[in-house]
């Protein structure tokens, strides 16, 4: 039961990062992790399929060694969030909309530049 929890979760995920991957404001990275961790847990075939992704496996290591984020995908989730609020901005949607979408934008942009972006030598 629990593998197919796993599966699912890794599926889910894999969907929510295509579509991070297409729509401004939602992340890609975060689910490509997730799904990676789901499906190295509940799938070894999903797994593999994942890491055998150039662009997704960059990512994943990254962040299995020292929970990495790259400056250009870093760059390209600052771009990502001010598309989403100049879309927000332009729909003419509501300020506490606007308020709440900002708040969760900083604390996204605050996590993410406070990541390394590679990794640190161990000392000895």
């Amino acid at each position: 039961m629990k593998r197919w929890v796993y599966k699912l979760i890794a599926l889910v995920s894999l969907g929510m990062a295509v579509l991070g991957i297409l729509l401004p404001g939602l992340p890609a990275t975060e689910f490509i992790v997730l799904a990676a961790w789901a499906a190295a847990k509940g799938s070894p075939r999903i797994y593999a399929w994942i890491m055998s992704w150039s662009y997704c496996r960059n990512m994943i290591e990254n962040w299995q060694n020292g929970k990495v984020i790259s400056r250009k995908n870093k760059i390209h989730s600052a771009i990502s969030m001010l598309a989403c609020l100049i879309i927000l901005l332009v729909a003419d949607v509501s300020a506490l909309v606007v308020m709440i979408a900002v708040g969760g934008m900083l604390t996204g942009s605050y996590f993410i530049w406070k990541r390394p972006e590679q990794r640190q030598p161990c000392p000895d």
